[in-house]
């Protein structure tokens, strides 16, 4: 999960608004368009590829999704700050994302899905840094997990994640470990000594961090960061070590 800024809502969404009893009837193509850049073209929750671009049935690879969904807050349903773009999500055992089922927690208890439309994330939030990159992270198999000790709030992510967005799901998870091997395929390619300097290392994850010219982000660029990020971190400790560890005194 990326981190989402929002920006200045669409016009047409501004005017349908202004007009008394109005209500979100659909996406429509002008605020798909306006999603798809200020998400650098990425799903808000699994970070999938998304586009206009249409799939047999007709239907485009984005949705509009409605973070507090319309049944929990009909007041929110034209509100530019609760919608976010997302993928088609794939219905069935593997829905995922807007489309979650819903799963069991640990305890054996029913968490419902996005897709029930009463299930409401209890922690995690893309259009927040500090609810999203900040509190997950992940494992090099591809798994998204929570990234703090409280032992409460683990759980609580651990259900988003696993219960009301299924993004744990093995396609997604396979996905994840897909990029984060290309990340590391790219830092053997360009130093393939294995001599990774932090220098070296900083300039891959600007770059995963950045948007293509066509203003693109990669897919599920944020585990192939975290991957970095906890490598640089890694190879930080290693050198504070080495220069702190005792020198032994020279032989005479």
């Amino acid at each position: 999960m990326k981190y989402i800024k929002k920006q200045r809502e669409p016009k047409s969404l501004a005017k349908l608004r202004q007009t008394p009893g109005a209500k979100y009837q659909g996406p429509q193509e002008e605020w798909q368009h306006k999603l798809l850049e200020e998400q650098g073209y990425i799903c808000a929750y699994c970070m999938a590829r998304i586009s206009l671009e249409r799939d047999d049935k007709g239907k485009p690879d984005i949705g509009i999704e409605h973070y507090l969904s319309r049944k929990q807050r009909p007041d929110l349903d034209l509100d530019w700050n609760n919608m976010l773009g997302v993928c088609n999500g794939s219905f069935g055992i593997d829905s995922h994302c807007d489309k979650a089922q819903g799963r069991k927690n640990d305890q054996g208890e029913f968490i419902k899905g996005k897709q029930d439309g009463d299930a409401k994330l209890k922690v995690l939030n893309p259009r927040f840094k500090k609810l999203s990159e900040k509190v997950l992270k992940y494992s090099l198999s591809g798994e998204i997990l929570p990234n703090t000790s409280n032992q409460q709030l683990k759980q609580q992510i651990k259900e988003d994640l696993d219960c009301i967005l299924n993004l744990n799901d093995s396609k997604i998870r396979q996905a994840r470990k897909n990029i984060i091997e290309h990340a590391k395929d790219r830092l053997k390619k360009k130093y393939p000594k294995g001599d990774w300097k932090i220098q070296h290392i900083d300039q891959e994850i600007i770059a995963w961090q950045s948007k293509t010219p066509d203003g693109k982000y990669k897919a599920y660029c944020q585990a192939a960061i975290w991957y970095l990020q906890d490598l640089k971190e890694k190879r930080e400790k290693r050198i504070t070590a080495k220069s702190s560890s005792p020198r032994k005194n020279p032989k005479i």
